[in-house]
């Protein structure tokens, strides 16, 4: 006889190829210890978008053209001064909260639990700064598409600066094309070394 088979007996398949329907008892067992960090990502991330819609709503409330008033009369250049330095802020915590988020992975949370939590921190806490940024370009919008609708007059900042957003969209593009420049920079002397 060759092989190692005994006759009419069925030869036992690899663990890999068992081809049974019925369930593994240590498989089952493995699917019940796994960690659930897929789950509680997600819940987490579904909590900030609700955290950050509820964010938006409240300061849409609480910021609007009372903002604006108290830019115009404290502020040194008044309207158009915070319009830049609202035009300044956004991208850079645009760059933050997109820095930060690709420095939270499951590998370094692996190695540096501190940093992760930190970046993880920090990238929550941008994204969340980001939302009183586009209250304020919103408010200081015009009626029709981009403002408030059809129905309702423009807003005061849009009465008293009309040219507020172009103030703003000119910083905006400065600051963009300075983030820009900065990111190839330090690639540039990452490569060079």
């Amino acid at each position: 006889m060759a092989g190692s088979a005994k006759p009419k007996r069925r030869r036992a398949a690899a663990s890999g190829l068992d081809y049974d329907p019925r369930p593994n008892r240590l498989s089952s067992c493995r699917e019940k210890n796994r960690p659930k960090g897929n789950f509680t990502f997600g819940l987490l991330m579904f909590l900030g978008v609700t955290g950050i819609i509820i964010l938006f709503v409240t300061l849409d409330i609480l910021w609007g053209d009372e903002t604006w008033m108290w830019a115009a009369e404290s502020l040194p250049g008044g309207a158009y001064g915070f319009s830049a330095c609202v035009g300044i802020c956004g991208p850079c915590l645009a760059a933050l909260s997109i820095f930060s988020l690709i420095r939270v992975s499951q590998k370094s949370q692996r190695i540096h639990k501190g940093r992760t939590l930190v970046m993880a921190g920090l990238c929550i806490a941008s994204t969340a700064l980001l939302v009183p940024y586009i209250v304020l370009v919103f408010n200081a919008q015009n009626t029709g598409k981009w403002g408030r609708g059809n129905s309702t007059s423009p807003s005061w900042v849009f009465s008293n600066y009309p040219w507020l957003w172009a103030v703003g969209l000119l910083s905006t593009i400065v600051t963009i094309a300075g983030l820009i420049w900065v990111f190839v920079a330090c690639n540039r002397r990452k490569t060079d070394s």
